[in-house]
């Protein structure tokens, strides 16, 4: 089933769009301030680096700066997220980037 919201992810620590629902769980795209994610191994390696995509404007009209989407599906349990939707809307040049997001199509 579709869904369409924007809600505060409690697990990662970052706003989500949520986009659809499997079950008990929910696909959500995370809202950022850094244009790179860097992941670390356990020995304190750098293995994974993403470069983020970056937004024309927040889907929050209040916020200025510059922003990004984080360039991958995760799946979390409807439990980590806050009761509280945000009724917040993308821009028109945004839309293209967060649809090619959900179906995996990001560069």
């Amino acid at each position: 089933m579709s869904r369409s919201e924007f809600r505060w992810n409690k697990k990662r620590k970052h706003y989500a769009y949520l986009h659809k629902d499997k079950g008990e769980q929910r696909l959500n795209i995370l809202i950022t301030s850094e244009p790179v994610v860097v992941k670390h191994k356990k020995n304190g390696k750098v293995k994974v680096k993403f470069n983020n995509v970056p937004l024309e404007k927040h889907p929050n009209p209040n916020k200025d700066g510059q922003f990004y989407l984080i360039s991958k599906n995760y799946l979390d349990d409807s439990d980590s997220f806050d009761d509280k939707v945000y009724k917040w809307n993308w821009d028109v040049k945004d839309k293209r980037k967060v649809k090619r997001i959900k179906k995996n199509k990001w560069k």
